[in-house]
């Protein structure tokens, strides 16, 4: 079975702001220690007892001792690995069933409230992965309000089937990679990994997001809870919205982190821009920042038009002692740019990165396109999900229009029509996309700086809700947002206590800029061939 151990297809609401700190697809094994697995043994029974009766008997759920290593609390938290079976297509008639997996990390509250469910980014990525993140330390803190209830949702993670691809995408050395040659390859892959899933008798079609709130339905019958609480983030968020819409009654309130509404998948070009503009405007109070690169903005647009008229050659040293010559252009540039815009480490890398350019110096953007060259194969669970939750045709025709003057408008939404076609998934109907009206008490939480999940999805979506807070963070991109810092935390748990937040805004440090002539020689050139917080995804797969 393939590791995880080399690649990260999220999004990434939870991609770790600290290099010390891999991302938890770097890390994580398949296989679970057995370290601390006899102290665990007597407490998976409890994690069912007490459970109140209901009218028909729930789905049936089996336990296995889960330890979690922990850098808050005790070091290792007890915990029990859940699986469930749930339909594979509602919609049809075929009696396929497929297997939902989830930690449940058991409360410390003498009286419990409804469960608390993680529903995290993505889509493709795995919920029980972010046991290795700092999402981590909220989990222990709502442990004490209810169980909390880690989510890997259908196709990804410990749940079975686990839609991986087989393959590579392969693009050539020698020649720069551009959006064009990028989708022909995914297309080439969709249709190989479509073949291969299919051949095993998976329906693709069924992986998406109605499915998914069907999932979340059936978890809480088979916990035997009333309602359910909701913490999701990001991609989670829109399948989160899709609960609500379809199981509301089954909840009691909801903390959306980076909100993707029903029409907010696909994501805009202007956005992006902004964060650009706003990441400048920063930027130009640094006068060591400013001395070299007077506007950053400026200084990304230049770099892209200067690879345009001429892509560069760069060679690299390999391991071995040898040399590797590979091309690059300014469509891997927008992309690595586009890929360093998610968190305040990599946001504050960006000068030094575009003083290395100015300079002449390709290294870093060309370890980074290398390994592009060779890389796995997304997951389909990444593309059935995208395909069927579609985008509205006015916001395709607003995509298309920002893409052609926006800095970096080709990077910004990936899943084409050819893509989805190979992949034989179609987009769910129209009125999936409209917006979602519910009392349900809901918290939504944005980031001044994240262009994934803008503060306008938020407003726009919050109107529908009628018992609606939000949380403006000021200065927080799009990873760990809600998580990292003490503040936000505090208010998402407050919420989930049933009181008001405190005040509407948080407020977080400000970027330090990375200094271009304080970053040791061939550092820069590290980073980007395996340092985690500079690991960046293939072009149109993240």
């Amino acid at each position: 079975m393939k590791s995880r151990d080399d690649h990260d297809w999220s999004p990434i609401l939870l991609r770790p702001l600290s290099r010390a700190w891999s991302h938890p697809a770097l890390r994580r094994p398949w296989g679970r220690s057995c370290l601390a697995l006899g102290m665990l043994v007597h407490s998976i029974a409890a994690l069912g007892a007490g459970e109140p009766a209901l009218a028909s008997a729930p789905p049936a759920v089996h336990y296995e001792p889960f330890p979690i290593a922990s850098l808050w609390g005790p070091p290792i938290v007890q915990a029990g690995l859940g699986r469930l079976k749930v339909r594979e297509n509602r919609a049809s008639d075929s009696p396929r069933r497929i297997e939902l997996a989830f930690v449940r990390i058991p409360t410390t509250a003498d009286r419990p409230g409804a469960p608390i469910v993680w529903l995290s980014g993505g889509p493709g990525a795995s919920g029980t992965a972010d046991l290795d993140t700092p999402a981590l330390q909220l989990f222990l803190e709502l442990r004490r309000l209810g169980d909390v209830i880690v989510l890997d949702q259908r196709g990804t993670g410990f749940s079975v089937p686990r839609l991986d691809c087989p393959g590579s995408l392969r693009f050539p050395f020698e020649v720069a990679i551009e959006r064009r040659s990028a989708i022909e390859s995914l297309e080439s892959a969709a249709r190989a990994c479509a073949q291969r899933w299919r051949a095993e008798g998976i329906d693709l079609s069924a992986y998406n997001v109605r499915e998914s709130a069907e999932d979340i339905e059936e978890l809480r019958l088979a916990l035997g809870a009333a309602k359910l609480r909701l913490l999701a983030g990001s991609w989670g968020t829109h399948l989160a919205l899709a609960a609500i819409r379809a199981h509301g009654n089954g909840l009691e309130r909801a903390a959306l982190l980076g909100v993707v509404g029903p029409d907010h998948l696909y994501g805009s070009p202007a956005d992006v821009e902004a964060q650009l503009v706003e990441i400048s405007r920063i930027a130009k109070r640094d006068a060591a920042v400013t001395k070299g690169i007077p506007d950053l903005l400026e200084a990304v647009r230049g770099a892209l038009e200067r690879l345009r008229r001429e892509p560069r050659t760069v060679e690299l040293a390999t391991r071995d002692g040898g040399s590797l010559r590979i091309a690059v252009g300014a469509f891997e540039l927008a992309w690595y740019t586009r890929s360093l815009l998610t968190s305040q480490e990599t946001i504050s890398h960006l000068p030094a990165l575009l003083a290395a350019l100015k300079a002449g110096d390709f290294r870093e953007l060309a370890a980074a396109a290398a390994r592009w060259r060779f890389a796995p194969a997304p997951p389909a669970s990444v593309f059935a999900a995208r395909c069927a939750s579609g985008a509205s045709p006015a916001r395709l025709v607003r995509i298309d229009r920002e893409s052609k003057s926006a800095v970096l408008g080709e990077t910004t939404s990936y899943a084409e029509e050819g893509v989805c076609r190979a992949f034989g998934v179609s987009p769910l109907p129209d009125s999936f996309r409209a917006a979602v009206v519910s009392e349900l008490p809901t918290l939504f939480v944005s980031g001044t700086l994240d262009s994934d999940t803008p503060e306008e999805n938020a407003i726009e979506v919050s109107r529908g809700f009628p018992n609606a807070e939000r949380l403006r963070v000021e200065g927080a991109p799009h990873a760990l947002l809600g998580f990292e810092d003490f503040a936000t935390r505090g208010a998402i748990v407050r919420f989930f206590e049933g009181r008001h937040l405190r005040a509407p805004r948080v407020a977080l440090s400000p970027i330090v800029f990375e200094r271009p002539e304080a970053v040791p020689a061939g550092s820069l050139l590290t980073l980007a061939a395996g340092g985690s917080a500079l690991r960046v995804p293939p072009p149109l797969t993240q």
